[in-house]
């Protein structure tokens, strides 16, 4: 810190930590956290950040600790909560993760990312219809976002549903026509299906995306023998 400080002010040290963890000096925006909340320990904003802080160091332990002290003070903070649940999430213990993701969403129904890892942490614990209502929710939110669509479709796949995973990888397929991971899992999950001839239309879509597509090629020449 620097030796003409003085008098220093709530403002101040939290105004320290944040440009210290904007530089990724985690431990340093740590130190400056610590001296902004003593001064002013019922400010969850300060112990989120500290939380978010330990998790950058991988100290997952002392971010769910302070996280929980940001909800002790606030309990409508909803960053605190969905800070909670990545903490529960990195030391593996998902329902905890749930349940806080769950908090942050009961109050921000917007909170994409909240519903997001929810829905990584249901399929940890291999609730796979959890998890598509979670992730249904998220591109509820953000319509655009293709990689919630393959999420959804893999577990439709975990579910041996692979008609809805084609419904599924057929709309990722309307937002990006030439999405060749798309046009692969479409054709494996009609192969899934026992609809060989579903299947090589996909994989012949592969072939004109992208000519040297050599996985694609083989598994023609399979699908054309069987």
């Amino acid at each position: 810190m620097p030796d003409n400080f003085n008098k220093e002010t709530f403002s101040e040290w939290f105004e320290l930590g944040n440009k210290s963890f904007k530089a990724k000096d985690f431990q340093k925006a740590i130190k400056f956290y610590e001296e902004a909340v003593k001064l002013e320990p019922k400010n969850s904003i300060v112990w989120s950040n500290m939380g978010v802080s330990y998790e950058n160091l991988g100290n997952y332990e002392k971010e769910v600790e302070c996280c929980k002290k940001a909800i002790e003070v606030d309990p409508r903070d909803n960053w605190a909560w969905y800070n909670l649940g990545v903490g529960y999430g990195k030391l593996g213990n998902y329902q905890n993760a749930i349940e806080s993701y769950t908090q942050a969403t009961s109050l921000d129904s917007n909170d994409e990312t909240s519903y997001y890892n929810m829905g990584l942490a249901y399929t940890k614990i291999r609730n796979f219809k959890k998890a598509i209502e979670s992730w249904e929710k998220a591109f509820e939110i953000n319509p655009k976002k293709i990689k919630i669509l393959f999420n959804i479709a893999l577990a439709y796949t975990k579910l041996a549903k692979d008609l809805e995973a084609v419904e599924i990888y057929h709309k990722i397929l309307s937002i990006s026509p030439n999405n060749i991971r798309a046009l692969n899992k479409k054709g494996f999950a009609y192969i899934n299906l026992g609809d060989n001839q579903k299947a090589v239309e996909c994989f012949e879509s592969i072939i004109n995306v992208d000519p040297q597509n050599q996985e694609a090629k083989e598994i023609l020449i399979k699908l054309k023998k069987s």
